[in-house]
């Protein structure tokens, strides 16, 4: 206690900022994946001509919100560093959130347009919160292995807790009666939500910033446009973070459309609803672990890397196997023995990786920084749109998603360190505001880039196929980011600033 006024540990402050992605992650997996879009279409769009008009509507208010969001994101961003007001951003935005969320509960039967005006709020709400949430990840902790931890701590409990809450909102589902289930999952998730916001807005204080002196007739608006144009201009000073961020759009394009088409996918070639839900749910819960295996493998403190490398590199090649194997053995299986038949995979994994992953994958090891730890996560996602092209049974419908768990979290937490460490802290609004428009374009054009490989081809298959020109690509553009060079802009911005990171 310093002056009346509660001081928090460094810990406590990670804790709290890592807690918020607990928080809103409830509403990426009940609302946005799992819950809302299946009610949409069966329940608040039950009176539109065709179940396909409803899926136009709803896909129109998830453009609509989208690009929301990607033109707010880099003016907010600026704004928030010069009047130092992130905090203040991510309590509206998470608001605005919260509300829409919780007033889905008034959703019923034939109520489409409530639906979708109450949706857009709250996915503007949602994706607005989190450009600000994230341009304090560089406040809260150190440039480097620490950034890389935290993040990855974030993504392992967004998993962790909207996968409880998906789970029990399944509960709901099917215990409630009529369409109850569903509508209290949407006002669980807004309590989950507010609730668990409320560590980072009481612990993580509101960062220091580019100090701006605002001359007579001038105002914070005008003052943030015009920075947000000198930073535009003057790319070349910032060259290395920018080739970042087209590397980023690329990959991530084709990561978006993955977890985006997954479970339509599934249902194309045949594959059963409820296995499809459990299949989503069990990679909430199986990114938890990798997410953090992820986090570890750029950290040269970490002594169990060349096992947890080990581990990334046996599933890389065990799953795919045991899962064109098992669709050959297993003609109808049950979900009991899906799992039995994953977790021995794992188990084997486990044993090997031990046992051979020091004296294997040492040296290999030694060599991994954040850059290379991406890309070995790009690899395995080029594998897994090489074998989804050639999939074929619930079994590897079931190992392909235990596959995306793998990477999954792990490639998005680095991604966004790495980010954090191209970024000058004293700008962290005015960057991560345009790094949330290059997520939203990812969300925008990665679907209609597959849609169109579905309309040239006739089928899905090829579009899965063709995603692996994007990691490709991906991967070199990323190979040709001066890391060094990077680091060194964002920390002289940052001394002119008067900042030490």
């Amino acid at each position: 206690m310093v002056g009346g006024v509660k001081t928090f540990t460094k810990q406590q402050v990670i804790n709290a900022w890592c807690m918020y992605d607990w928080a809103n992650s409830a509403f990426a997996t009940t609302v946005m994946a799992a819950v809302l879009p299946i009610y949409y279409s069966q329940v608040a769009g039950s009176t539109l001509p065709s179940s396909s008009t409803a899926t136009a509507y709803w896909s129109l208010g998830l453009s609509l919100s989208l690009l929301v969001v990607a033109i707010l994101s880099p003016i907010l961003g600026t704004v928030s560093d010069v009047a130092r007001s992130k905090r203040k951003f991510l309590t509206i935005f998470a608001t605005a959130g919260i509300v829409g969320t919780g007033m889905l509960v008034l959703v019923g039967e034939g109520d489409w347009l409530l639906a979708s005006i109450l949706f857009v709020l709250a996915r503007i709400g949602f994706s607005g919160a989190n450009v600000f949430y994230d341009a304090l990840l560089p406040h809260v902790a150190s440039r480097g292995e620490e950034q890389d931890r935290v993040s990855a701590k974030g993504y392992a409990l967004g998993y962790l807790g909207g996968g409880l809450l998906l789970a029990v909102n399944a509960a709901m589902i099917f215990i409630l009666p009529g369409n109850w289930g569903s509508r209290f999952s949407f006002l669980s998730v807004a309590i989950w939500w507010a609730v668990f916001s409320i560590p980072i807005l009481r612990r993580v204080d509101e960062p220091p910033s580019a100090s701006v002196q605002l001359a007579p007739g001038e105002n914070v608006i005008s003052v943030s446009f015009q920075r947000l144009k000198e930073m535009l201009v003057d790319i070349r000073r910032y060259r290395e973070l920018f080739k970042y961020l087209v590397a980023y759009l690329i990959y991530n394009d084709a990561i978006g459309t993955i977890i985006g088409v997954a479970a339509i996918y599934g249902a194309e070639l045949g594959f059963d609803t409820v296995q499809l839900v459990l299949a989503l749910l069990l990679v909430q819960f199986a990114g938890i672990p990798f997410s953090l295996i992820f986090g570890r493998l750029p950290s040269k403190s970490e002594s169990r890397r060349p096992q947890y490398l080990a581990f990334i590199l046996y599933n890389l090649v065990a799953l795919p196997l045991t899962g064109m194997l098992g669709g050959r053995l297993l003609a109808d299986p049950s979900i009991g023995t899906i799992l039995g038949v994953i977790a021995a995979v794992e188990a084997v994994g486990v044993v090997l990786a031990l046992l051979l992953g020091r004296p294997l994958f040492s040296r290999l090891a030694d060599t991994l920084d954040t850059r290379r730890s991406i890309i070995l996560s790009l690899v395995v996602y080029a594998v897994i749109a090489v074998w989804g092209y050639f999939l074929n049974s619930v079994v590897e419908f079931w190992l392909l998603a235990w596959m995306v768990a793998v990477v999954q979290g792990g490639s998005q937490a680095l991604s966004r360190s790495l980010y954090a460490r191209l970024s000058p802290a004293a700008k962290s609004g005015e960057f991560f505001g345009l790094f949330g428009v290059m997520e939203k374009f990812s969300a925008i054009l990665g679907p209609l880039l597959f849609a169109a490989a579905v309309a040239l081809f006739g089928s899905s298959r090829p579009a899965i196929f063709s995603l692996i020109v994007f990691f490709i690509v991906g991967i070199l553009m990323l190979r040709s980011v001066n890391i060094e060079e990077g680091v060194r802009v964002a920390r002289e911005e940052d001394a002119l600033a008067g900042l030490s990171t």
